[in-house]
């Protein structure tokens, strides 16, 4: 039987595997259930896994026949704080949990992609792991497995996610930037309490903090090169105790999404720079905190993007291929580029005529499980494909 009718024969697996996980979401770095419920399907095979006594998730290790590389595959496996309203008989059972964003389907896609490469191993020139990965939307949790040494001796990952904006059919390996860090600051603003009647008897934290969040889109629109994207974002403003009293401290939180990394590295300085000098004119002080999330998420390996590319022309044919703008969400794949070669994907899963076409991290996000079992194969091609460029 052919990788093709291998994959094919087990797409309603692969779709039941997808609904359950659906049913049954939960929260970052608390999937234990859902690492349960992996765990029994990768053992049920014969996979051998490797799983951890303080984190969720876990790792597949599938040995080929023959000396050779090791590629990983990836699959992200938690869900959202949303309530779901998506109107499909599977839906979600756990109260304000929701595979929004399709992690469900990457996960189910996976284990599909496992069933197989396990059956042709005795052929493949190399080992294949497959990482099952905790927390992708709470930051930087892929690297708690760098930390545990799940990339030692991997050559290669790879990865790829359901995207509501391209239809289904389609999909996306293409070189450069694709998507933004996803980085955090706080800004602490103290000034002079003063009652309202009179304000020269103080210093308005208040007034300080609007007029630093209006200098930081200087950073953007001054500071940064126009044809590199960068966008300042701030997110919460929290200061104050009455009408009638100046605020002495007020707390500015915000998000920085930015392509260009070396920029990016400097960017806790300038907003430093940039609130300190502000408030300084009121007569307040500023401490300012920067948290680095994921770092942007580059293609920059076209050989990995000629080879991820050609595996999915092999299973959806060259004319599927669509160009997909890069956008400044985030995604925490991109840790493990830092330590390994890389590349990472999109598959399309837009259907209007089945009344899909709501985007991610909705509560009516839906999916056209059509894409399920091409995904699945998708994996497996890749794995070969590489495999095979970098056999002994």
């Amino acid at each position: 039987m052919s990788v093709h009718e291998s994959i094919a024969a087990q797409e309603r697996h692969i779709i039941e595997m997808r609904r359950h996980l659906h049913q049954h979401p939960e929260l970052g770095c608390e999937e234990r259930e859902t690492t349960a419920y992996i765990l029994s399907e990768l053992r049920s095979i014969g996979i051998p896994v490797i799983t951890y006594d303080d984190i969720t998730g876990c790792i597949a290790v599938i040995e080929g026949g023959k000396k050779g590389a090791t590629v990983m595959l990836r699959a992200d496996i938690d869900a959202l704080p949303i309530t779901e309203n998506s109107g499909v008989p599977f839906t979600s059972e756990n109260a304000g949990v929701m595979h929004a964003c399709g992690h469900d389907c990457h996960t189910a896609m996976l284990l599909g992609a496992a069933r197989v490469l396990w059956e042709i191993r005795e052929s493949l020139p190399g080992t294949v792991k497959l990482i099952f990965q905790m927390g992708e939307e709470l930051g930087r949790k892929s690297e708690e497995y760098v930390k545990r040494g799940a990339l030692e001796g991997v050559d290669a990952i790879f990865g790829m996610h359901v995207w509501p904006s391209m239809e289904t059919g389609t999909f996306n390996f293409e070189a450069g930037e694709r998507m933004a860090c996803s980085d955090r600051f706080t800004i602490r603003i103290h000034g002079t309490a003063a009652h309202g009647s009179a304000p020269h008897l103080g210093h308005d934290a208040i007034v300080a903090a609007a007029a630093a969040v209006m200098a930081l889109q200087t950073i953007p629109s001054r500071q940064n090169n126009p044809l590199d994207s960068l966008v300042v974002t701030v997110g919460m403003m929290n200061g104050g105790t009455k009408q009638n009293i100046l605020a002495d401290a007020v707390e500015l939180v915000g998000t920085v999404r930015a392509f260009n990394r070396e920029f990016r590295s400097s960017m806790p300085e300038r907003i430093r720079n940039v609130v300190e000098n502000t408030v300084r004119s009121y007569g307040c002080t500023a401490e300012c905190d920067y948290y680095f999330g994921p770092s942007p998420l580059i293609n920059d390996d076209e050989d990995l993007v000629r080879i991820s590319r050609a595996a999915a022309e092999q299973v959806m044919g060259k004319d599927a291929y669509r160009a997909t703008p890069k956008v400044t969400g985030a995604e925490d794949f991109s840790v493990f580029m830092e330590h390994v070669p890389g590349v990472y994907g999109y598959l399309g899963i837009r259907n209007p005529s089945k009344g899909i076409d709501c985007i991610n991290h909705h509560p009516a996000f839906l999916v056209d499980e059509d894409v399920l079992v091409k995904g699945a194969e998708i994996y497996v091609r890749f794995a070969q494909n590489y495999l095979n460029e970098h056999a002994e």
